[in-house]
């Protein structure tokens, strides 16, 4: 395995990493470290981060405090007090050197964050800053909560009332928000029963636990609100349509959507014939009408009316279609546009398999998703039961996204494609369900 295969393998959090052998590893610190320092996920929200693929990497080598000692310096330096996907990532790698590992100075560490990001949190004026450190703080506790006894939790709820006590004019609903993924994992841990007779206990002369469990046990009161569809003549009438409209015409009837295709044909301005095709731009309202005039809008000499025809042809299936993406993408040598793959994938035809996988080799994968990569490996998931192995193990190998390679993963094994390798490789994933799709399989075996 050379350099640039690793490093590639690393950013997707792929286990076969863990296949390099010692001397290869020994050529891959550097890169290693650059996955300790920063936050490696594609998605963290869906993903979780990788502090602990970049764990079980670190303890391939001898020496981990090459690693942690700059990992920790970089977690509790002023760059983590408001960034969110670095305390993610920086908490969960070096939380478990001082859990797993009984490390002093990663326990120190943690220990010594909370401090800044109270301290902080205490001193903040009410503002854009301060629910960013927030969020931080929310991510720290948790992390604290669950690996720390529950004598340090009765602390930080404590600190917690005091904060509260701090905001009295912030009403209790806002209060109570920012913490109830916290109120929510410790309830879980303890179980709320447990938790109430516990503070109950510790209630005495404690207003800040008194001010908690009040913030805590506020019950927001909600107005039933009914969802209603956007009419067809709301929705022409609109100078800017945004995505809400788009998701709120799925509720229309058919009808509806028929007047805005109707709308659409007879429509002279051309720029607002393309803001109306937005409304065909989701997979639950296709276009109404005939293909054919789509491909007769994506050849128009108006670049808006152009990309709003692709846009919506990526979400149908049909012959002249299928037509015109392949005939499109023949003209191009290069920079190919990720709309037309996937209109070509979704009308996969067996005879565009080489020239689709030529094509999709091509495509810089990166966190930043320039190219669309990640838009074509979504289309081979949605379409994954009709497309040849080749492109599952394309998304299997190669995406980022280790939600996407979970799909994969699934479709191997159904495929009876789950090898030994990859099952090894599954094992050591950064996707907590690879790891344990493949732990089920090695029981079945």
């Amino acid at each position: 395995m050379n350099k640039e295969d690793f490093r590639k393998y690393m950013l997707c959090g792929h286990g076969r990493c863990f296949s390099a052998t010692d001397d290869e590893l020994q050529q891959f610190k550097d890169i290693v470290l650059y996955g300790c320092l920063n936050d490696i996920t594609y998605d963290l929200q869906c993903e979780g981060s990788r502090g602990l693929f970049m764990y079980n990497l670190v303890l391939q080598y001898d020496d981990y405090e090459f690693f942690l000692k700059p990992a920790i310096e970089k977690f509790l330096s002023p760059e983590v007090y408001d960034d969110w996907h670095l305390i993610n990532h920086l908490g969960d790698f070096i939380e478990l050197f001082a859990n797993d590992y009984g490390n002093i100075s990663a326990k120190n560490a943690i220990m010594e964050k909370y401090t800044q990001l109270y301290g902080l949190l205490m001193s903040l004026k009410w503002s854009v800053r301060a629910n960013k450190v927030l969020q931080c703080y929310e991510y720290l506790i948790i992390l604290i909560m669950e690996n720390f006894s529950i004598d340090f939790t009765l602390k930080i709820i404590e600190d917690i009332g005091k904060f509260f006590l701090r905001r009295r004019r912030v009403p209790d609903d806002d209060l109570k928000w920012r913490f109830e993924w916290f109120w929510h994992c410790t309830c879980e841990k303890y179980g709320k029963e447990f938790l109430e007779k516990y503070l109950s206990e510790n209630i005495k002369n404690k207003t800040s636990i008194k001010r908690f469990c009040r913030v805590m046990s506020h019950v927001e009161q909600k107005t039933k609100s009914k969802f209603k569809a956007i009419s067809a003549d709301e929705f022409i009438e609109k100078e800017k349509i945004n995505r809400n409209d788009i998701i709120s015409l799925r509720r229309a009837e058919n009808s509806e959507k028929m007047k805005i295709a109707e709308k659409i044909i007879s429509e002279k301005d051309e720029n607002k014939k393309a803001n109306l095709l937005r409304a065909f731009t989701i997979s639950s309202n296709p276009f109404p009408l005939s293909p054919e005039i789509l491909i007769d809008y994506a050849f128009s000499e108006n670049k808006n009316l152009r990309k709003s025809a692709i846009d919506v042809m990526t979400y149908l299936k049909a012959d002249c279609i299928h037509d015109f993406a392949l005939k499109k993408l023949k003209k191009y040598r290069k920079n190919f546009p990720a709309e037309l793959v996937i209109i070509l994938i979704n009308n996969y035809s067996p005879d565009d398999k080489d020239f689709l996988l030529e094509i999709i080799n091509r495509f810089e994968i990166n966190r930043t998703n320039k190219s669309g990569w990640h838009n074509i490996v979504l289309e081979i998931v949605r379409n994954i039961e009709e497309i040849p192995d080749e492109f599952i193990f394309f998304v299997y190998e190669k995406s980022m996204c280790s939600c996407c390679r979970e799909s994969a993963v699934d479709e191997l094994i159904r495929r009876n494609l789950f090898t030994e390798e990859i099952k090894s490789e599954c094992l050591m994933d950064c996707n907590y369900d690879i790891r344990k799709e493949a732990e089920n399989y090695e029981r079945k075996l």
